[in-house]
């Protein structure tokens, strides 16, 4: 059964409720105050992450995919498209997009114009609304103005949680320090791991970057990098043992979604061993959450076949195999995915796409 409390139900039944509340008089004016400020901040977050993508768009960064409460507009190999988001981490708002291809210095300006254009965009709106709110006195004007204000500042103030503001990485790397370098590696990375190259077409340079980096929570993203290399150059045995430090950061409820896919590699390095008590397997998979679906439904399959229920795990590996037919063109780590996922069919002794395709004529 399909969960409810999706970004998209859960806006769809707030919705209902408001559409209820507007048909009482007694809770018709309540009601209108709270749909009001809910629009307004929709709209407010909505126009932040557009002025983050006009910005990079100016300055040469490639689009990847934009969010907003159940809304995703993403590029696929079709061109742009809208979606749902299914991912309660991208509800807040979220723009990713890549950098161009140029030295590190000509880099950094051109990615502070683009960490600047949420909230550039979001002064610019809520200027023009409070303006717009002086000339017509409209309530509505009056909350877009303070939505766009207050998600001004909370962007620009300079702070790092579990995620760096606006603010944090714009004058980090406008001081041009340590910390700038730092982040401008980690943007470097990024383009590599979410690029068109496939693992073994990667820079060297940051292969052997990301290999001299300390293990830690923060250095994920270098630790997936070397991953998928290992995979495709070396092996699944070469990156499980190129992982071994990393294997150790223990598993929260805080980080689980940052480690997903050390999780996964867990499970299937028991499964690749024999080493299969399905206890663990299944503790495994309460860990792995649908955010990276390719891990969650290649682990649902491993679990169904493990379980002798070989239907099941048929179907979770048709997921898998359209998920990654989906995205292969467009991000190259998919290739090291794709044979992750032909190991697991030799473990079953069978082809995958053969019998795949048998299932879908049948």
């Amino acid at each position: 059964m399909k969960s409810i409390l999706t970004p998209k139900w859960v806006s769809f039944f707030g919705f209902l409720l408001i559409l209820v509340g507007l048909s009482f008089k007694d809770t018709y004016e309540m009601t209108a105050i709270i749909g009001s400020l809910l629009l307004a901040m929709w709209v407010a977050i909505a126009m932040h992450e557009l002025g983050h993508v006009i910005f990079g768009y100016l300055s040469g960064f490639e689009f990847v995919f934009f969010a907003f409460g159940p809304v995703q507009i993403e590029k696929t190999i079709d061109g742009i498209k809208m979606k749902e988001n299914k991912h309660w981490l991208f509800f807040g708002g979220v723009a990713m997009m890549l950098p161009p291809q140029m030295k590190k210095e000509s880099l950094t300006k051109k990615w502070a114009i683009f960490v600047a254009g949420g909230p550039v965009m979001s002064l610019l709106l809520g200027s023009i609304f409070y303006i717009l709110y002086d000339n017509f006195s409209d309530a509505f004007l009056l909350n877009c103005a303070i939505m766009n204000g207050g998600i001004l500042l909370a962007t620009i103030i300079s702070f790092k949680t579990g995620m760096k503001t606006d603010g944090y990485i714009l004058f980090s790397i406008l001081k041009n320090n340590e910390e700038s370098i730092l982040l401008v590696e980690e943007l470097l990375i990024m383009k590599e791991l979410l690029g068109r190259k496939q693992p073994t077409e990667w820079n060297q340079t940051y292969i052997k970057l990301a290999k001299q980096k300390d293990v830690s929570i923060d250095n994920l993203q270098y630790a997936m990098m070397i991953y998928y290399f290992e995979i495709e150059q070396n092996g699944f045995k070469s990156a499980v043992e190129a992982m071994k430090e990393y294997r150790e950061i223990p598993v929260t409820e805080k980080n689980k979604f940052s480690v997903g896919f050390l999780i996964h590699m867990q499970q299937l390095s028991h499964f690749m061993m024999d080493d299969v008590p399905i206890e663990k397997m299944v503790y495994f998979q309460r860990l792995l959450s649908s955010l990276e679906p390719v891990s969650y439904f290649r682990g649902k399959a491993i679990i169904a076949y493990l379980e002798n229920d070989k239907d099941s795990a048929l179907e979770n590996l048709k997921k898998v195999k359209k998920i990654i037919e989906d995205n292969e063109a467009l991000y190259g780590f998919f290739k090291a995915e794709k044979r992750l996922t032909e190991l697991v069919g030799k473990k079953y002794l069978f082809n995958i796409d053969k019998l795949l395709s048998l299932v879908e004529e049948g």
